[in-house]
């Protein structure tokens, strides 16, 4: 089978589900170029190989110098959903310490970020996470905190809101009321079941029709209230 690749952006991370076989040839070049591309806009990448059937020895190789290439740039690279066999080849050719084949999503999103958050070291803020089906709110919501100081990753759905949830452990949470009180789904479910033992500010229905500067204000002071205020450095 051909590869195919599909990439979403989770939190400012580009998440690749990759389907098919990472096998020296035109497989090979596709994914490269496909990451180095991703790189230019997002220096984070997961490689999602629940799909990848087959990975020969230039397929490792790739994948290693992937990484490499990633982490000189400032940025990283994890994989995640590898099958029993290409983690037995990681295992057996001793590159599982290099190339970590986690076991979920979630998991390399969290080796994603805690590399984020040491490359960032004392600058980096308390983390919010914003959750909002608007992308017009959410990046209003992303730019006004990240101008205060705080580390902001966002969500537009539940799914993705979960596995930010568990990746970052946040500080505080920002999420639009319709949302928080969602339970039709098993992500939904699951993350409002999380949150309720979390710090949350819930944006009013009118949040996003309501005048910028008075929304704003409030929802800063609320954040400042639950997460503490952030120095920023001179």
């Amino acid at each position: 089978m051909p590869l195919a690749l599909h990439n979403r952006s989770v939190g400012g991370v580009a998440v690749v589900t990759c389907t098919g076989r990472i096998v020296e040839g035109g497989e090979l070049t596709t994914l490269q170029q496909h990451v180095i591309d991703l790189a230019a806009e997002s220096p984070n990448v997961v490689l999602h190989l629940g799909g990848v059937e087959f990975v020969d020895s230039s397929g490792i190789g790739l994948l290693v110098r992937l990484l490499t290439r990633m982490r000189n740039t400032g940025g990283s690279l994890a994989i995640c959903a590898a099958s029993p066999k290409i983690r037995e080849v990681l295992n057996i050719t001793r590159l599982h310490g290099i190339l970590t084949p986690h076991e979920s999503e979630a998991e390399a999103m969290a080796d994603v970020f805690r590399h984020r958050t040491s490359a960032l070291g004392s600058t980096a803020g308390s983390t919010v996470l914003c959750v909002d089906r608007s992308p017009d709110v959410l990046a209003y919501v992303r730019e006004l905190l990240h101008s205060a100081g705080y580390s902001v990753v966002s969500a537009g759905n539940m799914a993705d809101a979960l596995t930010l949830l568990i990746a970052t452990q946040p500080k505080t949470i920002v999420i639009s009321h319709d949302l928080r009180s969602a339970r039709d789904t098993r992500a939904a479910h699951a993350f409002n079941q999380r949150a309720d033992a979390m710090p949350v500010i819930e944006l009013p229905p009118d949040f996003g029709s309501d005048d910028a500067g008075n929304a704003g204000a409030q929802l800063l002071a609320d954040v400042q209230r639950l997460a503490g205020s952030v120095v920023k450095p001179a």
